[in-house]
This record gives structure tokens, sequence and C-alpha cells, in this order.
């Protein structure tokens, strides 16, 4: 071969491989219409070494946001626009590329070609498509956990509120003769109807203390011989008194204590009677006084009477027996007896010997491992 014949065939190759360079392959020739507010998402590989070249078009309309990112988040191009002519982009390496079309207001018809120029005849047929690619992330997550390695026996003294002593104890209230004049009086003004006023004792707690009124009662007797039934009342007790608790308490007391069943009171007609009531609030005292109508807890009319209240509701306040003398003529006397009953526990504190069993860890290290997985977009048979 010739000289001029040698520089010929280099001449017609490389003019060949220049030609062969400038020749673009279609990758999308799409017509779309894009609504109002969305967007379209389109993607697309390309080879190492290839030169994209993009055309884009509206119909009509102002613009929309045109965008090329080379996956995963790598923005090549972003450009509000109507038109793009003959955009070229060089690809650097292998990957897939994004074409996203945003609309903002009104529907619009799009036009979008894109196009690729090989770099070399290796890569003239090249997939554009794309496949997921599944990876997996692994992270180790470092922590302790108690590990029991034994037990040991633990030796303590524990303290307990115990009850020291208990006590149930009367305290008389009041023992009074009342004298209350005849209905006649009235014009002296003199009240046939008077009250007695009492406080009971109010109950006490605290830690090593606690006194309650765990009842009272009421004994009443009309005439001038009152002492001798009060008398008689303690011949009903064996030898005179009764015991609760090593306390020694009247015969009032006692029927409280429920010890006696009931007390004496002189035998209708033998004397005159009482009107009586007991009340619990001042507003029915004065109504009593005055002679209008009361809630009372108990009354009655009686030559005497007795009574007692248990209930806790009952034992705690101030509380009124009221007297009434309905004779025209003749004054009565009348005694009333009010007793309480109150019990005192006082505590202590006890120590007692005790044993526990407490197990015994210490601390492993340990790791977890956590795996997530996550899919990318990568060109096809990449993934493979």
């Amino acid at each position: 071969m010739t000289h001029k014949r040698y520089f010929l065939c280099i001449f017609l190759m490389l003019n060949a491989a220049a030609i062969f360079a400038q020749t673009p392959i279609q990758v999308a020739d799409l017509s779309f219409k894009l609504n109002g507010n969305t967007a379209e998402e389109f993607y697309y590989s390309f080879a190492e070494g290839d030169i994209m070249v993009v055309d884009f078009e509206l119909a009509k309309g102002k613009g929309v946001q045109f965008e090329i990112v080379e996956l995963p988040n790598q923005i090549k191009t972003s450009q509000f626009t109507a038109k793009m002519t003959d955009y070229r982009l060089n690809v650097f390496s292998t990957k897939v590329y994004l074409f996203r079309i945003t609309n903002g207001l009104g529907n619009k018809m799009c036009s979008l070609h894109i196009k690729r120029i090989p770099k070399s005849q290796e890569t003239l047929k090249f997939n554009t498509g794309w496949e997921w690619k599944t990876l997996y992330d692994t992270t180790y997550n470092h922590y302790s956990e108690d590990s029991l390695v034994g037990h040991d026996t633990v030796h303590y003294m524990e303290t307990i509120k115990e009850v020291d002593s208990r006590e149930v104890s009367e305290e008389m209230l009041f023992d009074r003769k009342e004298e209350i004049p005849s209905i006649a009086k009235m014009f002296l003004d003199e009240n046939p109807r008077k009250c007695i006023t009492f406080h009971l004792p109010q109950n006490i707690e605290n830690t090593y203390l606690r006194k309650t009124v765990i009842g009272w009662g009421f004994w009443i007797c009309v005439g001038d011989h009152s002492s001798s039934w009060w008398s008689k009342n303690k011949n009903l007790m064996i030898k005179g008194a009764s015991t609760i608790a090593g306390t020694t308490m009247s015969p009032l007391g006692a029927f409280v204590a429920g010890e006696i069943t009931n007390l004496l009171i002189p035998d209708k007609g033998a004397v005159d009677n009482v009107i009586w009531a007991v009340i619990s609030n001042w507003n029915d005292r004065n109504a009593f006084v005055n002679g209008e109508r009361a809630y009372c807890m108990q009354t009655g009319n009686g030559p005497g009477a007795w009574g007692k209240f248990l209930d806790a509701k009952d034992t705690q306040g101030t509380y009124h027996i009221c007297l009434r003398n309905d004779n025209t003529i003749g004054k009565i006397r009348v005694n009333v007896k009010v007793s309480v009953l109150v019990e005192t526990i006082t505590y202590k504190d006890v120590d007692y010997p005790r044993t526990r069993i407490v197990p015994q860890y210490v601390k492993v290290p340990k790791v977890r491992r956590n795996i997530t997985s996550r899919q990318i977009r990568v060109p096809v048979n990449e993934g493979r």
C-alpha cells in the first residue's frame, strides 16, 4: 500500500468515527397531558460517556419546572421553562436519571424527546431501562443486660406499729337536776321548756394515739327521789359496778356498753311526767324552746327515760336534751344524766428480725444487629 492510500484509509476511519459519535439514538418520544398542581416523572438509564440530548416543549402556557436529576439526588438542571431545545448533558458514569416536570395552575400538553449519543460502538446497544435493587443496611446497637450470678441472704430489722394498750373509759358529762316551771308561770315570763346543751369529746388520732367516742347515753328521772332510783340501777349490776377492760362504769355507762339492757325509772302515775326530746342542732333546739315544730333524734313523754347512740355519725358534735312541763299549776324536778364511752388505743413500734433473699446480677455487654432494607433504581442488569 502506498503512502497516499494509507493516509486515505486513516482519514476515512476517523471521519466514520466522528460521524458515528454524533448520531443520536432515541430514548423517549413522549406526548402527555399535565394536570394542574401535579408532576410527571420519567426514569431512564445512560451509559458512561453518553451525551444526553433533551428537547422539551409546551403546546401553550407560561412554563413548568423542568428538572434532570442523576440518582440518587444530584440535580443536573432545574429551570422554569416552556421550551428547551437541544439541551445536552455529558454522562460521566452509568446511572439512572430522573426527568421531573412539575406543573402549577391549569392543564398543559407537553412533548418530551430524549436521545443519547453513545461514546463508542461498545455502548451502542446500551439498555436505557432500569430495575429495582434491594440494599440492606446493618446497624449495631450496643447495650448491657443483667445476668443472674447468685443470691445473697440479707438480715434486717422491720419496724411494725402495734397496739400497746386498749381501754374503754366512761366520762359522765353531766348529772343535773332541773326545776321546770308550770304552764301558768309563763305569765311571769318563766318558760315551761328548758334545754341542756352539751358537747361530746372530740375524737383524736395521731401516730401513736387514737381516742374515739364509741357511744353515749342519757337517763331522765322525774321527782325528788331520783337518787334512790339511781341506786336501784346500781343494784342491777354485779357487785354494784360493771367492769369492761378493767374500767369501772356507772349503770348508764354499762347500758351504753351493752352490759345491761335497760335502766330503771319511776312507774307511770307515781310521779309527774315530762315531755323530753334529744335534738342535734340549734335551729330545732330553738324551735322546741319556742313551742314550734322541731326534728328530734328521740322523744317521749313519761316519768323518765333512757337511750343511747352508737352510730359514728351521732358521736361527735353538740347535742341538746330538751324538757317540757305540761302541768298547768305544778312545777316538776327532773334529774338528767349524760355519759360518754371513749375508746383509747395507744401504739408502739416493735422491731422484728427479718431475712430476705436478694438476687445478685452483673452487667453483660451485648450487641443487637438491626437489618433494614431499601430499594433504589439502577440500570438494567446492574442489580443482578
